[in-house]
């Protein structure tokens, strides 16, 4: 009956999405508007992969100092972002996004779609921290960064917002393009 209401719940959000643009949509206050890299294998993103990511992203240094605008923390659960008003976390997981992703593909629609959904075996969230009304804005500095953390491990990312999966092979195409929208107002 959970997997049936799962099913009807997909089928009412990409309804939903079609007919309300992106814009419109507001972050909830208990949901920060996240993406998830589907992994191949279990991977933690160091302290030194995300700041690499970030520096190549904005074309600028980020320290590990105390009042900087850009800066890299660490904390137990992982690691957070500081650029400029934008604060992003990151948090690795090494199971799958759900139990047995290979049985729940009904809800994607290319077989490409599929393959990348049933082949990750752990993933990475990355979570906009700072407090967003702005779910367009916050998918853009998002994608600014991840897009610098693909590989060849990355299956795919995942944006729960949008109940939408962007296969690995075009992943960096469309976070470039993405991250590329509203440049101007990600910038740090």
């Amino acid at each position: 009956m959970q997997r049936i209401n799962g099913r009807i719940e997909a089928v009412l959000h990409r309804v939903f999405r079609r007919v309300v643009p992106l814009r419109w949509f507001r972050a909830g206050e208990d949901k920060p508007p996240a993406m998830i890299l589907l992994l191949r294998q279990p991977h933690t993103f160091s302290a030194e992969e995300i700041q690499a990511a970030a520096e190549r992203a904005w074309g600028l240094a980020f320290w590990s100092t105390r009042g900087s605008g850009r800066r890299i923390l660490v904390f137990d659960e992982g690691v957070v972002l500081q650029a400029g008003p934008h604060q992003l976390s990151f948090r690795s997981w090494p199971h799958p996004y759900i139990p047995n992703p290979e049985e729940d593909v009904d809800w994607l629609v290319s077989l490409s779609q599929k393959k990348s959904w049933s082949d990750h075996k752990a993933c990475c969230w990355i979570y906009y921290q700072t407090a967003a009304t702005d779910l367009e804005l916050a998918q853009c500095v998002i994608a600014k960064v991840a897009v610098e953390l693909l590989d060849a491990n990355c299956t795919g990312v995942f944006m729960p917002s949008e109940f939408a999966l962007i296969p690995g092979e075009i992943a960096s195409e469309e976070l470039r393009s993405m991250a590329a929208y509203r440049s101007s107002e990600s910038s740090i």
